[in-house]
């Protein structure tokens, strides 16, 4: 997720259970607290405002997807704009409610740079990919 450069001190007091267990979730990623938190607050704050999405990390990173599936939000948005269908005719064809599938537009619209930047990142790690299979077929071929 894009991020402003500056950040802002904030104090806030929490439950010794939840500061142990972030010391300890911070210790097992290899992550600062203080990422942990801004992470966990933000996502929360997210999942608040968008039922139906929750967050999950990938080989490209944490990122939002639909509840009850593995589908990226960015993938149900190219799927979408890829077949130019309808709502309704793009949730039948993903085998998702319409409702569903208003849940990770509504997600979109709230966020779309980053939803775009995820589309266009995951674009160019398929083309290199795409590229390195070439080469590895060509080498093979002799």
């Amino acid at each position: 997720m894009a991020r402003e450069t500056s950040k802002q001190p904030v104090s806030f007091r929490f439950d010794p259970t939840t500061v142990e267990r972030l010391k300890r979730r911070s210790q097992e990623v290899g992550a600062p607290q203080a990422t942990l938190a801004e992470r966990y607050i933000d996502e929360g704050m997210r999942i608040d405002e968008h039922p139906g999405i929750y967050f999950r990390d990938g080989g490209s990173g944490r990122r939002p997807a639909l509840l009850g599936t593995r589908l990226d939000v960015a993938q149900i948005i190219e799927t979408l704009r890829q077949n130019e269908n309808s709502i309704e005719e793009t949730a039948e064809y993903l085998d998702l409610s319409p409702a569903q599938l208003e849940s990770a537009v509504r997600y979109y619209a709230a966020y779309k740079d980053e939803i775009d930047e995820w589309i266009e990142q995951s674009r160019s790690i398929a083309e290199r990919e795409r590229e390195l299979w070439r080469r590895r077929e060509e080498a093979l071929a002799g």
